[in-house]
């Protein structure tokens, strides 16, 4: 994998040199007239590429089953669709490339190089290879006359559109829907993009160019959802979902002069995480992020990193933000969080019936935060300096006994 990044970072130079040099050649203008037509080829293979020097072996699935579903489209449909050899590939192929990008929404990121990522990959390859060899030595031929009324809907502007396509369309789409609102990622929105990309493609089957056109830009919204994938690895932060330590250095960078920057810390969050355990913890900080994230005042929340984070106030004073500080603080010292036994049932009916029987263990415990604040002002030369003072504030807050906001003053 190491030789493969070090080769990936010459590719935009190779691109460049590879296209002047064949523009040199008489023969490449007849050739040009064809890369539309492979471009879907070209972009999925460099997508492939890209996603498993990336790690991302879900997209890595979605390039290869859109690459299988427009070669079989190219090379297999241009047949007039009242051929039985048509109609089976037809629908197979839509039935196919739509279970797969629902399947894969399902998918956890495991790496591509592994058994989990090379048996997913098989099961792709597997089921188109299953489908050509069905309908090119037709063993479905005898079947046909049977299943043809739900393969093919005679006197309709759109015959392709039968009732076995429909029902399966819909499933697939309505689970994958379900499954984007539910994970909110950014490869779940770009494979529910390509469900209705492909779905576009075969809905209007016969206008002419649609499949190139249209996988083309499918594969783009892949490339886009990786783009936005690689983003939340380095800016994110995975836990609490707020903005990472990077995200606020690129932010402090693009600011003027006149700003506040508030540090807060979970007090005695150490001691807290050895007494319930680290699942709890996360709990906490979780529970932290989303007091947080409402802070008003034009506030934005990051996490800093451990129990740590940061509230940048964008051309804002510190006297201004101090009561907006205030409350927050005042509303988790307020907050009661109920830590439930571990023993706990997951059965509902199972509870019910145990309530009354086994007393409840469970403690209801109280988070504070302890709070420091520094606005930029001459004497700071960088951002670093403004977050120094912000922690040294905040160690204040804390040697003074905690739950308090403490401003740095000149």
């Amino acid at each position: 994998m190491t030789v493969i990044k070090y080769l990936w970072k010459l590719v935009p130079f190779s691109i460049v040199v590879c296209a002047y040099l064949l523009l040199q050649f008489e023969w490449t203008k007849q050739w040009t007239s064809s890369i539309h037509s492979s471009l879907p080829y070209l972009m999925s293979a460099m997508l492939l590429l890209v996603s498993l020097i990336f790690n991302r072996s879900r997209l890595a699935l979605g390039a290869i089953n859109a690459c299988l579903a427009y070669a079989f489209i190219q090379n297999g449909m241009q047949k007039p669709f009242s051929e039985s050899s048509t109609q089976l590939l037809f629908i197979g192929t839509a039935i196919l490339f739509s279970w797969h990008l629902c399947l894969t929404g399902f998918y956890r990121e495991r790496g591509s190089i592994s058994s989990w990522g090379v048996s997913r990959l098989l099961v792709i390859i597997g089921s188109y290879f299953a489908l050509w060899v069905i309908v090119r030595d037709g063993y479905l031929d005898a079947l046909h006359p049977f299943i043809e009324p739900y393969l093919y809907t005679h006197g309709s502007q759109r015959a392709w559109l039968g009732l076995a396509l429909l029902i399966s369309q819909f499933g697939s789409g309505l689970l994958l829907l379900a499954l984007t609102l539910w994970k909110r990622t950014s490869t779940e929105t770009a494979l529910l993009a390509a469900w209705l990309t492909g779905n576009a493609i075969f809905y209007d089957f016969a206008m002419s160019g649609i499949s190139t056109t249209l996988f083309t830009a499918l594969l783009l919204a892949l490339f886009i959802s990786l783009i936005q994938s690689a983003y939340d690895l380095a800016f994110v932060d995975a836990l609490t979902l707020l903005p990472g330590r990077r995200a606020l250095d690129e932010k402090m960078g693009t600011l003027t002069k006149h700003y506040t920057i508030a540090m807060l810390d979970v007090d005695h969050f150490k001691k807290f995480n050895d007494t319930y355990g680290h699942d709890t913890g996360d709990q906490v900080l979780r529970l932290v992020a989303s007091k947080i994230r409402k802070i008003g005042s034009g506030g934005v929340a990051y996490r800093y990193g451990g129990e740590e984070f940061a509230i940048l106030f964008p051309k804002r004073s510190a006297e201004l933000v101090e009561p907006a500080l205030n409350k927050l603080k005042d509303t988790i010292s307020s907050y009661r969080m109920t830590l439930r036994n571990k023993e706990r049932t997951s059965s509902k009916k199972l509870g019910e019936k145990l309530r009354g029987v086994v007393a409840p263990r469970q403690k209801n415990v109280n988070i504070t935060v302890s709070i420091g604040v520094a606005q930029k002002n001459d004497t700071h030369h960088s951002a670093e300096d403004v977050i120094k003072d912000a922690d040294e504030a905040l160690y204040r807050a804390k040697n003074a006994g905690r739950n308090r906001v403490v401003i740095k003053t000149s």
